[in-house]
């Protein structure tokens, strides 16, 4: 493009607002789309919920969740500020985890246009936002059950790709301090993170000095990693000064005999993200449909191997991408997103095979999906730029038709009934039977609470070394515990619920009478009981 071919300023300032506002209908959009989902995603999952307990805890002033115990994955500078603003907005109530997670969902879906589309023009823009709707608008459901989940790395990734794009420039700037502040909370929310965004961050740094040959040239980027370093201790320990939540031990890295079957367990399980392989038939959609779900895997794999040999690319000769064939359409910005995103995928890669100890270990994989996911996009845009413009039409045809059978595919998931949660008929039988202060296990008391908005709150105990019960400080708070406890629930399904049952001291007190909700045991005590006395297996 000459000089006289620029846009002028009035045009450049015109697109903005176009973009900001198409992007803002897209949000709106997509919010009410994913909220859909959500609602179609069983919402018993004690991990899951507690974001509403912190949230509520934050929005009555403990903001810095003090007499907290959580893991050192705590989600409390991201996630759980959202739980506070909605608690703020709606009150204590289950719905507030649905708009949650519907809106971190719809963020990474027009963040990841944004990312996709960066240089993008045209029919080349539009075709890169069709394959981001469909990798990540319109997923199976097993990638929907990740998507539309609070408390795990989704809202990781919302926060790695928004800081991307502040260091896409390559310089110094209100947005490398806001890329810098978003990798700092992101730390002090999710320890993963450092595989994500920090770590890809300092090597594409050091990369685009190497192809420059001069140090200055990566030293924004790169210094952006250590600056939220520096910047999530300094906010960490003035926190600890202050008083906020204590970390107790969490996962531990997979045994190496455990690391090669996650190496072997990668394709299935990225297969299964996307609607195909070994679970090919647990979304119940029909094989016709389903096969329209090959566009998303093919463009992941290619945008994975051409975003690599993009990286890797006169890592060597030094000399500007953009001299070779196919590549002089693309801007520096569009080539460091590129860098990170592919960074970022390696390192989702990474803490998969480092840390996945069985089935549930599939949660790790859902980021990669969503980086690869861009990485297609920003390939499938790339293409149509190269394509001659009587074969445009048949591109367009090719991905509206893919586009419609994606759709369809979601339209049977949501066709589906919504799974019914036991949570509420029993956070209502208590509330009934004046039962509003009780302990029980762990996948049971986060649960009640919530549904009951507060009503009833359980808080969640395990067998003690005495022969009682005690608190279980994970995900909890100190001070749950002070005050006497009318009852003990338990669900005889799970293992913790067992536990309690067959515990030496059970049933802790002297019973006045026994309920069964379902698969739940209610045990009123003839009398409230303090945890001590519970402790000890009796008054």
């Amino acid at each position: 493009m000459t000089i006289l071919e620029r846009p002028s300023k009035a045009t450049t300032t015109r697109n903005r607002w176009l973009g900001l506002g198409l992007g803002t209908a897209g949000f709106v959009v997509f919010f009410f789309w994913t909220y859909l989902f959500g609602l179609h995603v069983h919402w018993g999952n004690a991990d899951l919920l507690r974001g509403l307990l912190q949230g509520s805890d934050m929005a009555h002033g403990n903001v810095l969740l003090n007499h907290w115990f959580s893991g050192s994955d705590s989600y409390w500078a991201v996630d759980s500020y959202l739980f506070a603003l909605g608690v703020l907005a709606f009150g204590t109530k289950i719905v507030v985890a649905h708009y949650v997670a519907a809106f971190v969902w719809a963020g990474v879906i027009v963040v990841a246009a944004t990312v996709a589309t960066t240089g993008l023009r045209r029919g080349q823009y539009w075709a890169a936002v069709a394959t981001v709707v469909i990798t990540l608008g319109l997923p199976s459901g097993l990638f929907a059950s990740f998507l539309s989940a609070s408390m795990t790395h989704i809202a990781t990734a919302l926060v790695v790709l928004l800081a991307f794009l502040g260091l896409s420039q390559g310089r110094f700037g209100w947005r490398w301090c806001a890329a810098v502040t978003m990798l700092a909370a992101g730390l002090l929310s999710d320890p993963l993170i450092v595989a994500y965004g920090i770590v890809p961050t300092l090597i594409v740094g050091v990369f685009d000095s190497i192809r420059s040959r001069k140090w200055l040239t990566g030293l924004s980027t790169a210094s952006a990693s250590v600056a939220s370093i520096v910047l999530a201790v300094v906010v960490r320990t003035i926190a600890d000064h202050l008083g906020t939540y204590q970390i107790v031990p969490g996962t531990s890295s997979a045994p190496l005999i455990q690391m090669l079957h996650n190496v072997r367990a990668l394709l299935p399980d990225s297969l299964a993200l996307l609607g195909l392989g070994r679970r090919f038939s647990a979304s119940h959609v029909p094989w016709e449909l389903e096969l329209f779900r090959v566009f998303g895997a093919l463009t992941i794999a290619a945008g994975l191997a051409v975003g690599l040999a993009c990286l890797l690319l006169n890592l060597i000769s030094g000399q500007p991408r953009v001299n070779v064939q196919g590549m002089a359409a693309r801007s520096e910005a569009s080539f460091r997103l590129n860098d990170l995103l592919v960074l970022g995928t390696v390192g989702v890669v990474v803490t998969y095979v480092a840390l996945r100890a069985d089935a549930g270990g599939l949660r790790y994989l859902p980021v990669g999906v969503v980086f690869a996911s861009i990485l297609g996009a920003m390939l499938v845009g790339q293409m149509v730029g190269l394509l001659a413009l009587s074969r445009l039409k048949y591109l367009t045809a090719g991905l509206a038709m893919i586009l419609l059978g994606n759709a369809a595919c979601a339209g049977f998931f949501l066709s589906r009934p919504s799974p019914v949660s036991p949570f509420p008929l029993l956070s209502n039988f208590l509330v009934s039977h004046h039962l509003e202060r009780g302990v029980g296990d762990y996948w049971s008391s986060a649960p009640i609470t919530a549904y009951s908005s507060g009503k009833v709150t359980v808080r969640q105990v395990v067998p003690s070394s005495q022969g009682g019960i005690s608190p279980y400080l994970v995900l909890a708070k100190s001070t749950w515990y002070f005050g006497k406890f009318q009852f003990l629930v338990y669900d005889v399904s799970t293992l913790t619920g067992r536990l309690i049952r067959e515990a030496p001291g059970f049933p802790f007190a002297d019973v006045d009478r026994t309920y069964r909700e379902g698969p739940f045991r209610i045990v009123v005590w003839r009398h409230a009981t303090s945890m001590a006395a519970l402790a000890r297996g009796g008054p």
